[in-house]
């Protein structure tokens, strides 16, 4: 049965219900950045897209006989990306630089993750991306997703419907490459059941209501989440390779097991094979020690409106540096094209000093983030006396009044930015709070140290408060510098200060990364710091990790995590008031009624912040992006947030190189 029958049956059953494209969340939709097909362009335009061009690079490749021709490259409906200032012009390779081996850092500012569904401009809109249309159940528990024809692979492959059922069966429902299926994919604490229906349509079934479903494939379905190159992969897959082929490409590899070797060939991330294909608009080609270029994929699946393949410019050279020092180094002098991951505002001046003479612009976007620092105090501490102290209400509060976020403002954001506790942005949206957000953001180290004495928290004779078993009390802040960097540690240091100021021993510790995850998983820690990215609508409401404790690396509750993630199996048992949070955030995922998700929403910002789980400082901050005066289709103003990684809100396949 063609799908095109198959719909129409259970339309006319009224089990179906189509879905408006593209789905927005309560806000009036904005002039799209994409169009699903040249049809729905021209639709809504009146404008139509005659013929597709290419570039030059790959005409002449064209010409060789080496690619086939643009037409045959592009999917049958290719993806319409509307320029941001203008239809761009082909050429050029953007210069950018990454401190971390772990992250694309900048790199993934140039190439955006490409997701089933996606984001627009605003972050709040879904639109069609590798799926050109899909169609919802009015039950909310069946999705149909309709992929574009012909699409392909960067090695010319078609990209089908078996693509995401290879990702399925044979890594999402294998014990071995996912021995802990995700959440978002089993509601209900079932996997989710996804089918073929056609070469390019799947049916996706929920075992209950599941409508942020789309929310999801427009956040996180990407390669290596939910579809992969099963023409490519399977041969490191044991159902499609002879055991003893597949122990030897193993064994070859320096592996003990062949799931690690598949693990290896599917990563997307800085070390990705070369061979390994993909969709987004560039692929990797060549990698030195630091040093890692990127090029044009000739069988990229989207145009501009008039027609010309994305993406505009060539390609990319990501180059590692040593730290944020010499990564800030290189971009006064002028030796980058884009920098945003590690910029600060504490060098402000020193960019917009070199601006001209470097030839780049200083923009300056506002980071959707509440919090620049959050601080998590750690509930399951496992000195019991830290731990009770930690847990009393009382003492939060005294810590939150202590901290002159003012001071801060003005000391590292140059009076910019906002007192805000971790409460979710926008500003204007339908969970913003203004009392909420200013709970216990005032400076009153009086009612502080009232609040101590109040506990029985007593100075001893050095001036630094007593524990109630006679032991003096100290605080260690752990934390990562990465990702606002300077601002992190200048913050953490004034919070030193204004705790030492109420009589708490204060100590600030930097550490790498994976250790402070080691620390906080194991709940070792007294508090720590994070950023407050996913606290923005509506996609905290798919990851609200920050108010409820559901992962063990970044929470105020690891052993609480643990209960969750592992049924009760392991960790410890909340709270009763923590264990409500969980069935409000289940009912919220679940509920078909938009007015009873914001509801249900309001009441878990409300437990957090007027029970202080975390302390918030200063957010809502402007942040420099460094860009290329040449550089063009990036906005004078934007957000950043890595709820939907940073600049890849803005179609970078359509930034360009504009020539005088």
């Amino acid at each position: 049965m063609s799908l095109f029958k198959f719909l129409t049956v259970l339309l006319l059953s009224g089990l179906l219900v189509l879905e408006i494209v593209p789905i927005v969340f309560g806000k009036e939709i904005p002039t799209p950045g994409v169009y699903s097909t040249p049809q729905e362009y021209q639709k809504i335009t009146g404008k139509q897209i005659t013929k597709f061009n290419e570039a030059p690079i790959l005409t002449e490749l064209v010409k060789q006989g080496k690619l086939p021709p643009v037409t045959k490259r592009l999917p049958s409906e290719p993806l319409v990306v509307n320029p941001i200032e203008e239809v761009g012009r082909y050429g050029g390779t953007v210069k950018v630089l990454y401190t971390n081996l772990v992250t694309l850092e900048d790199g993934l500012n140039i190439m955006r993750e490409e997701n089933i569904l996606t984001l627009d401009h605003d972050g709040y809109t879904i639109r069609p991306n590798i799926a050109k249309s899909w169609i919802f159940s009015k039950d909310g528990k069946t999705l149909i997703l309709e992929l574009r024809k012909d699409m392909k692979w960067s090695d010319g492959q078609p990209f089908t419907a078996d693509d995401i059922l290879f990702w399925y069966e044979d890594v999402f429902l294998n014990d071995e490459l996912t021995p802990v299926r995700p959440y978002y994919w089993c509601p209900g604490g079932r996997p989710m059941k996804l089918k073929k229906l056609g070469t390019y349509d799947i049916r996706i079934e929920f075992a209950i209501p599941h409508p942020t479903a789309l929310m999801e494939l427009a956040r996180r379905a990407s390669q290596g989440s939910f579809y992969l190159p099963k023409h490519y992969l399977k041969q490191f897959h044991p159902r499609y390779t002879p055991k003893d082929i597949l122990e030897k490409k193993t064994k070859d590899a320096g592996f003990q097991f062949w799931y690690q070797l598949f693990s290896k060939k599917a990563d997307t991330g800085t070390q990705m094979d070369f061979e390994l294909p993909t969709v987004r608009a560039f692929r990797p080609v060549k990698r030195s020690l630091d040093t890692t270029i990127f090029e044009r994929n000739p069988y990229y699946w989207k145009v501009d409106i008039v027609g010309n393949q994305l993406p505009y410019i060539d390609g990319f050279r990501m180059t590692l540096v040593q730290n944020v020092e010499v990564y800030n180094m290189k971009v006064i002098t002028g030796e980058v094209d884009l920098a945003q991951w590690n910029t600060s505002l504490e060098n402000y001046s020193l960019y917009k000093e070199n601006e001209d003479k470097c030839g780049y612009r200083v923009l300056l976007w506002n980071v959707s983030w509440p919090s620049v620092v959050e601080l998590m105090p750690n509930f399951n501490h496992k000195d019991p006396v830290l731990r009770e102290i930690l847990r009393d209400k009382r003492f939060r509060i005294a810590l939150s009044l202590a901290i002159n976020r003012e001071e801060i403002n003005q000391m590292v954001f140059h009076g910019l930015g906002e007192p805000l506790q971790v409460v979710i942005l926008p500003r204007d949206g339908r969970f913003w709070d203004e009392k909420l957000a200013k709970l216990y953001t005032e400076y009153n180290p009086k009612e502080s140290n009232r609040l101590l004495d109040e506990i029985g928290l007593k100075k001893g004779v050095d001036g630094y408060r007593l524990r109630p078993d006679g032991k003096r009390l100290e605080l260690t802040i752990e934390y990562w510098p990465g990702e606002a960097g300077p601002a992190k540690t200048s913050i953490v240091e004034l919070v030193q200060r204004y705790w030492e100021n109420i009589g708490i021993k204060t100590a600030i510790k930097s550490e790498e990364r994976s250790l402070r995850q080691t620390r906080i998983e194991s709940a070792s820690h007294d508090f720590t710091l994070w950023h407050t990215g996913m606290c923005t609508d509506p996609t905290w409401i798919v990851e609200p990790w920050h108010y409820i404790p559901i992962y063990r690396f970044n929470t105020y509750a690891p052993d609480w995590a643990l209960w969750y993630s592992s049924k009760g199996k392991s960790g410890e048992e909340p709270t009763s008031d923590v264990k409500m949070l969980y069935t409000l955030w289940d009912k919220m995922k679940t509920t078909l009624s938009e007015e009873e998700r914001v509801k249900l929403g309001k009441e878990i910002i409300r437990s957090h912040v007027e029970n202080l789980r975390t302390i918030g400082t200063v957010g809502n901050v402007p942040q420099p992006v460094i860009v290329n005066k040449k550089l063009r289709n990036i906005p004078e103003k934007g957000l950043l947030s890595w709820d939907w990684f940073y600049l890849g809100l803005y179609y970078p396949e359509q930034f360009f190189f504009k020539q005088d």
